[in-house]
């Protein structure tokens, strides 16, 4: 089983750019970058919680879930 961050799915709908969500959520575009390509192993509440609330989110399932294929 594996996490999975849909942040660039997210994204995508909300027409938001990287560096825009980086701007709003106070997180570097780099780290932005990362979680769009699931290249993270560890992901720092803190900042997951401020992009959630840039983006609105209310349901953290929007934004992550587990991938049960492995």
């Amino acid at each position: 089983m594996e996490l999975i961050i849909k942040l660039k799915d997210v994204m995508k709908e909300r027409n938001i750019t990287q560096l825009q969500l980086a701007k709003m959520a106070n997180v570097r575009q780099a780290a932005i970058s990362e979680l769009c390509r699931n290249a993270r192993e560890e992901v720092n509440l803190a900042m997951l919680t401020r992009i959630a609330i840039a983006l609105d989110i209310k349901d953290i399932s929007e934004l992550i879930q587990f991938d049960e294929t492995e």
